[in-house]
């Protein structure tokens, strides 16, 4: 369990550090498309299962973007 003390002082990180809570949700977000609980009964677990190849497909694009993307950060 999460002191109160503990949730202020994430709060006012949060606050103070817009960026890096930016940073974070999105990094959060790609990374709930892809590692998502399959076997749940979520709203994106449905949807995924019920678009599976189109899931795959989307997951092998990601991965080039990936690829592509760490060439170009690192030239």
């Amino acid at each position: 369990m999460v002191s109160e003390a503990q949730k202020e002082a994430t709060k006012k990180y949060r606050a103070e550090n817009p960026l890096k809570k930016t940073y974070w949700d999105r990094k959060g977000q790609a990374r709930g498309f892809i590692t998502v609980d399959l076997k749940r009964n979520t709203k994106l677990a449905k949807a995924i299962n019920e678009n599976r190849l189109q899931y795959i497909d989307d997951l092998k694009e990601l991965q080039g973007d990936i690829q592509q993307r760490l060439k170009d950060l690192q030239q």
